[in-house]
This record gives structure tokens, sequence and C-alpha cells, in this order.
């Protein structure tokens, strides 16, 4: 699979990319090509550290599933219950959305615009409680953050329902997401991973990431970027920015991660857990490959494969997690940046030719 990868990277001129194929015993390959950094002329190694993109919904939803186990919420339960005010599309002001329609992306919450409601204050250490974006006479509610259909009948993607998610977490446990998801994921899975890059032990491995800006390469996060742009701590249920996309971790020590699918579970969530979230929740027309939905996962039919997990796609990075539980195999593949284009699959051409090797070699 080396040289194969190699040649699919250096033809999209990626500064620098890794794949893992893992099954549920461990790693079964991996291929580093490239550079973390070109500015310190690091090479990508296995211990290379991303920021993974919206592949960091899955491990949002597998938090708030150690919840369900517990006891502690129910998917079909009015989040308003959770959330201490009342949560309603003001267009369908007699039905309530759910933490399973947050989690299929069919609670008919949307990201708003550039100049109004989440996309307006994501990414910024502006004051805004999630009280201000979802009730009427909140400082930055508007109508954008409302989709015109019922909820849970249509899909529209959207970053705010895992922020919403994480909010959920730290009103029913206490804590603060980006601790609790440490405290029941990521360190039980012995992971060097964190949602707060200075949870990082190995700090120098995080790579830099690269934008194509007028058909050349450019310099677009680093360290010292992700260091000062990390988000204050807000109050306990205010804190819905960073989730959706803001994990960083190896590509080796996400196969920890998404070795639980092909484990029934094990070590942190029950069989009947996985179960349920690698189950089909939402068929229809969505965003790109999002045809079918488990509890935040895709589910993918590529050229008559069935693979579950996620993309990402965030500031130069492209990524996604796949896996096959029934023939017990997966693939992680990420870059920090390149020469790509999206397809009309709505995957782009980079993406598809490593599919294409993974298929060939493994399935």
């Amino acid at each position: 699979m080396k040289d194969s990868f190699n040649k699919i990277c250096m033809d999209a001129s990626l500064v620098g990319a890794s794949v893992v194929v893992y099954n549920k015993n461990g790693i079964v390959e991996e291929v580093c090509y490239g550079k973390q950094s070109i500015e310190e002329n690091i090479e990508t190694s296995k211990d290379t550290i991303y920021r993974l993109a919206s592949i960091s919904k899955v491990i949002v939803a597998a938090s708030v599933m150690t919840l369900q186990e517990q006891h502690k919420i129910c998917l079909d339960d009015d989040i308003s219950n959770y959330l201490g005010f009342k949560v309603r599309n003001p267009f369908f002001p007699n039905d309530y959305i759910t933490i399973r329609m947050l989690m299929t992306q069919t609670s008919s919450l949307l990201d708003g615009k550039d100049n109004s409601g989440y996309d307006l204050v994501n990414g910024t250490n502006n004051p805004c409680s999630l009280q201000d974006l979802l009730v009427d006479g909140g400082k930055y509610y508007t109508l954008d953050t409302f989709d015109h259909y019922k909820p849970g009948t249509n899909f529209n993607y959207s970053n705010f329902n895992c922020g919403i998610l994480a909010c959920i977490v730290e009103k029913v446990t206490g804590m603060y997401f980006t601790d609790y998801v440490r405290k029941n994921v990521l360190i039980p899975l012995e992971m060097d991973a964190s949602f707060v890059i200075t949870d990082i032990k190995n700090q120098d491995k995080v790579a830099s990431l690269y934008k194509v800006e007028n058909n050349n390469i450019k310099l677009n996060r680093t360290l010292v970027d992700f260091i000062n742009l990390k988000y204050n701590k807000f109050p306990l249920g205010d804190n819905f920015r960073g989730p959706a996309g803001g994990l960083f971790s190896s590509l080796s020590d996400l196969a920890k991660f998404a070795r639980i699918f092909l484990n029934n579970g094990r070590p942190i969530l029950k069989k009947e857990t996985t179960d349920l979230m690698l189950a089909t929740h939402w068929e229809g027309v969505g965003h790109g490959a999002y045809k079918a939905k488990g509890l935040q996962m895709i589910i993918l039919n590529y050229k008559g494969h069935i693979l579950k997990g996620h993309f990402g796609d965030a500031y130069g990075v492209r990524s996604f997690m796949l896996f096959n539980e029934e023939k017990n195999i997966g693939i992680n593949y990420i870059t920090n940046g390149g020469f790509y284009k999206l397809q009309q699959s709505g995957i782009d051409s980079v993406q598809e030719k490593v599919l294409d090797l993974f298929i060939e070699k493994y399935m």
C-alpha cells in the first residue's frame, strides 16, 4: 500500500498525509507521507497529531452515549429538559427537538449565516450563551438558526447540533465537556488526544495546516495559532464552540477509538450501545455523501461496500474515519493540505483514490 499511497499524495501535491488500516486487534498497516511542518522541516510520522475536523463528532456522540448507558439521558427526550430552557423551531412551535435528532442532524437547527447565529460567534471568544442563540429575545437569536421543516423529518448538516450535544453533557454531568470526554473516552483508550490543545502531551507532534490560495500552498494554522485561538471556558452548558471539529489526535490513536465499533463497544461502551450508533436512523437526500445516518456517523455505500464513520474538512484538513464492522476492517486518512477536487459523490478526488486502494487490498 505504501508505494501506491505515496503516489496518490505526490500526484495531489499534498503537504503531508497519514493513513492507518486497522482491525479489532490493532493496526494492520500504517503509512506516513510528506511534512508535518514545511517551515520547521518536520517529516510526518505515525505520531503526528492533527486537528481531525468533523471526525470529532463521533467522539462527542460516544460521550453522550455513556450517559444514555447510565440512564441519565434518553435519546428521544425534549432537549429543553436538559438545557433548562425551552427550545422550539418557531416555524413548528408545537414540536420538540430530541437528542436523537441532534445526532442525526435532523433537528431543523442550523448554523445560521456568517453574519448571524452560531456561525457569527463560532471561532470567537465573544460572550454568548446557548440561550442567546436559541430563545427569542436572545442577543444572537435569529430565524436563520431554524429550517422550514418539522424537526425529525429532514437532514441538514450542522455543526451547531454537535455543540448543543456537548452542552447537554455539561448540564447533565456538572463537568466541562472537554474534561468529561477525556475522563470517560480518551484516557480510558490511552489516547494522547483532547479538544484542548494544551492537554496534549506531545505538542511538538501537532501538524501545521495549509490551504490552497491562488494556486499556491499557504500556511493556515500552526501549533502557536491553535494555542492562541483556544476557546475560553464559558459557564457550564454554554461551551458549544469547538466540539464539532476540534479534537486533536494522531491517526494511530484515533484507531483505538474506531476499534470500539469492531469490538462490541469495549472498553468504553456496551455492545447494544455501539449497535445503536451503527444502526440506520435516517435515510434520504442529504449533504454530499450523506445519504444515511447512524448516531452522529455516516452510513456510506461506496461502490457496493458499506462503510461507517465520518468525514472531516476544515482549515485545509481533509480526513475520514471509516470501517466495516462485519469484515472487521477500518481505515483512517488525513492530509494537512494540498490539491484535491470535490467529486460528484461529495468525496474529494484524493479520498476516493485512498478508498479505492483500501477496498482493492482489504475488502
